[in-house]
């Protein structure tokens, strides 16, 4: 069983590797190879140190360890795009591979939101690659309905991705 609780700065290159590793596993033919291939997961780690150690208003993180081990990593703060319906946002959610599909990504939501009702924010989007169809489908069971569309870069290839909220 995992355990879920809040990710600290000691954690940081853990959730770099998780975040990484997830992003080669899951954006595979999404996501150009070369950008993936690119990927410095030390920089990922240097990234996740310094919000860990400088978190924004209202933000939260939080880790999922399996037998002492960070399998899997979520983040979620006020909506960046300010929507005034949508409060906050679920920033992030990355699991390994290997421990999909087990109920952790759900825990880690839920404690994500949990998180934010802490700060009064009672509703959340999260942006999905619109080909990430196991997202997509994830995000749906748990009851998100479809919000809006939009196009951003990553790698140098224009994408697709669409918010659930």
């Amino acid at each position: 069983m995992a355990k879920i609780r809040r990710a600290t700065v000691e954690d940081a290159a853990t959730i770099g590797r998780v975040h990484a590793d997830s992003w080669r596993s899951t954006y595979k033919a999404i996501v150009p190879d070369y950008y993936l291939d690119s990927i410095d997961v030390e920089e990922w780690a240097e990234r996740h140190r310094q919000a860990l150690t400088d978190p924004g208003d209202r933000e939260v993180s939080y880790v999922a360890e399996v037998q002492h081990e960070v399998v899997g990593w979520a983040a979620g703060g006020p909506n960046r795009d300010a929507d005034p319906t949508l409060v906050g946002e679920l920033y992030a959610i990355y699991l390994l591979a290997d421990y999909q599909r087990q109920g952790i990504g759900l825990r880690l939501t839920v404690a994500v939101a949990e998180g934010l009702m802490e700060f009064g924010i009672r509703s959340m989007l999260v942006w999905v690659l619109t080909e990430n169809w196991s997202a997509r489908q994830f995000y749906e069971a748990l009851g998100a309905g479809y919000v809006q569309e939009r196009r951003i870069t990553i790698g140098g290839a224009s994408l697709s991705e669409v918010a659930y909220g």
